[in-house]
């Protein structure tokens, strides 16, 4: 009996952290750099231009992860973030590694990505 509680209790915390697991990705990618360097009254800019280098691309959620520099419209410092994407075409001919302009876009809260070109190198 003692053996079969304990496959249950594994069983049990298996399940529980895989839960967890598809949770966090389901979320958008979170900062690198903590968020609370952000200037929360930052600015009224609705679009904005950076550079910055692809890390990550998830086709599937249209999420486009970018190592950026500092954004001075937004008043965000240098950081690795995940970005929705407005239209998944935008993600066609990048690669990991590629260094990008791009703009983003206010969409309440969010910013999206809504032009991203790869720099010529």
């Amino acid at each position: 009996m003692l053996k079969f509680i304990k496959i249950i209790a594994l069983v049990t915390t298996i399940a529980a952290l895989s839960a967890c697991s598809k949770n966090e990705a389901s979320e958008q990618k979170k900062a690198d750099a903590p968020m609370e360097q952000m200037n929360k009254e930052s600015s009224t800019a609705t679009t904005a231009q950076a550079v910055g280098v692809i890390t990550a691309i998830d086709t599937k959620e249209n999420i486009l992860t970018l190592d950026h520099e500092a954004i001075p419209a937004l008043k965000w410092p240098a950081m690795t973030m995940g970005f929705k994407v407005a239209d998944p075409v935008l993600l066609s001919g990048l690669t990991v590694g590629d260094k990008v302009d791009f703009e983003l876009k206010a969409e309440g809260e969010n910013y999206i990505v809504i032009t991203v070109k790869a720099k010529n190198l």
